[in-house]
């Protein structure tokens, strides 16, 4: 099944395929237990730091490197986090 042609979008395989796959060195989870965490840390920094608009051209996002962030600005995120956790348990009442 072709799901561009049958949603009726213009894109071809061929285009599509020529969209590059860029992967960042951007920092990684060392454990099992905080993909969670990464990944809202992730989005609140790109929504903080990433421009009004950028372009692909001109190389990938400068924000978002190796050192985008610290373990220690995670850690920190993470402790915010917990200090504002809501108990939900009455919610399923």
């Amino acid at each position: 099944m072709d799901i561009y042609k049958n949603e009726k979008r213009p894109e071809t395989k061929e285009l599509i395929r020529k969209i590059p796959l860029l992967v960042p060195s951007i920092p990684q989870q060392i454990d099992d237990k905080k993909c969670g965490y990464f990944v809202l840390y992730y989005i609140y920094l790109f929504i903080k730091n990433s421009p009004e608009m950028f372009s692909i051209d001109e190389g990938y996002p400068y924000f978002m490197t190796e050192d985008w962030f610290t373990l220690e600005e995670l850690d920190s995120f993470c402790r915010t986090l917990e200090s504002v956790r809501v108990d939900t348990t009455s919610l399923d009442e």
